[in-house]
């Protein structure tokens, strides 16, 4: 199993969650890739080391971009999260519920080699 770090920490006087999130990592024909299923963001690279590198950066575009538009309540409800905005919560779907929901993740749970790795990142709510 991976055990890289991939944390995004978000410093702001908003409300700030802190959340684990299921991370595929794979191989295939030469180019490595980072998925995360309840964000549907990707990274890859021709090294282990850059595809979390771009993952990363589209964990830090996305959160960037719905702190700063006031969206992260909208995208997470897109995405199949429950979201209380009252109580300002928010609560990834369950694993079975996105693997029937998930084209690319029913592809990704029958490759071989593929490593999940638990992940805590923090999301800055508006």
């Amino acid at each position: 199993m991976s055990k890289s770090n991939i944390v995004r920490a978000y410093r702001s006087d908003r409300h700030l969650i802190e959340i684990g999130l299921e991370v595929y990592d794979w191989e295939d024909e030469g180019i490595f890739y980072v998925y995360s299923p309840a964000l549907d963001l990707t990274g890859y690279g021709k090294t282990k080391a850059e595809s979390k590198g771009a993952f990363k950066t589209s964990l830090d575009i996305f959160m960037d971009y719905t702190y700063n538009k006031k969206t992260i309540f909208v995208e997470l409800e897109h995405l199949g999260w429950s979201v209380n905005r009252k109580k300002k919560k928010a609560i990834p779907p369950e694993n079975e519920e996105m693997l029937s929901d998930n084209e690319l993740l029913k592809e990704i749970s029958k490759k071989k080699g593929v490593t999940i790795s638990n992940h805590n990142i923090q999301l800055a709510l508006s």
